[in-house]
């Protein structure tokens, strides 16, 4: 199975104080039978949200850039094709979509792209007004199995 990430779940799989980090951090640790996978934009978006976050300490460019280097031992990003751009701005164009929402349009077309069966993120109703039949099905992280309720 291939599984796509989005920012937020690399966040909060990364924050220890985030109030989701064990959903999150469950999809960052290695399995079997499970690809992850996450776009160049998202290791981006990551590192300046670590950087910004309102924490003490403060997260420093040189942290956030290690803990995302080691984070590649487990979850693969990967690189925009050509048409991702495009792609991403044409289906944004044609749902009457504007700002911000290419962003999302791009972690979920390299999603589609890369063959995911599932993309994963915290806020599902944003990537789900972009999705395409065929695509991924777009949920949130489930609590991890034996997570106490």
């Amino acid at each position: 199975m291939k599984v796509a990430l989005d920012t937020s779940v690399v966040v909060a799989g990364l924050v220890e104080d985030h109030p989701h980090h064990a959903r999150a951090a469950y999809w960052l640790r290695a399995r079997r039978k499970v690809q992850c996978v996450a776009s160049w934009h998202a290791y981006a978006e990551a590192w300046a949200v670590l950087t910004a976050l309102p924490i003490e300490p403060r997260v420093t460019g040189d942290v956030a850039a290690g803990v995302l280097e080691r984070l590649r031992r487990t979850v693969s990003f990967v690189s925009p094709r050509t048409t991702t751009y495009p792609a991403a701005v044409a289906r944004c164009s044609a749902r009457g979509l504007r700002s911000g929402a290419v962003y999302d349009a791009l972690h979920l077309v390299t999603a589609e792209a890369e063959g995911s069966d599932l993309f994963l993120t915290f806020n599902v109703q944003d990537f789900a007004r972009l999705a395409e039949p065929g695509g991924p099905r777009i949920a949130a992280p489930a609590d991890p199995p034996g997570a106490a309720r």
